[in-house]
């Protein structure tokens, strides 16, 4: 993850440090940060979603449809300065904090459809 940008180490002090949480997958492990605290602090965009019948309605004449599955869908968004310090977290070989959007923060549904 550091040598592909998403995280950089973090040798400064942060207003806010989350912690790290890994997920075990059958061929991989999944650094993760737990946001619950940092969630409750987000000020929310309000970007209703749409339904599927909204979706459809406006594609009548459509025929062909693909489903993608983006790997690492919201490392795709690259996060400011001031919000990469608030997705700092620690681990046992210091703190680091997140340059792209991490999984579980809860406005990235309504960021990344704004962009």
């Amino acid at each position: 993850m550091e040598k592909l940008n998403v995280i950089e180490r973090v040798h400064e002090p942060t207003q806010w440090v989350n912690s790290m949480v890994t997920v075990i997958k059958p061929n991989k492990t999944r650094i993760c940060i737990d946001p619950r605290d940092l969630n409750k602090a987000i000020s929310r965009e309000h970007f209703p979603m749409r339904t599927i019948e909204e979706v459809v309605s406006g594609m009548p004449k459509a025929k062909v449809f693909s489903v993608l599955d983006a790997s690492s869908g919201f490392w795709q968004i690259k996060l400011d300065e001031e919000s990469s310090k608030f997705c700092t977290f620690n681990t046992p070989f210091g703190r680091f904090k997140f340059n792209r959007l991490p999984f579980g923060i809860c406005s990235a549904p309504e960021f990344s459809k704004m962009l």
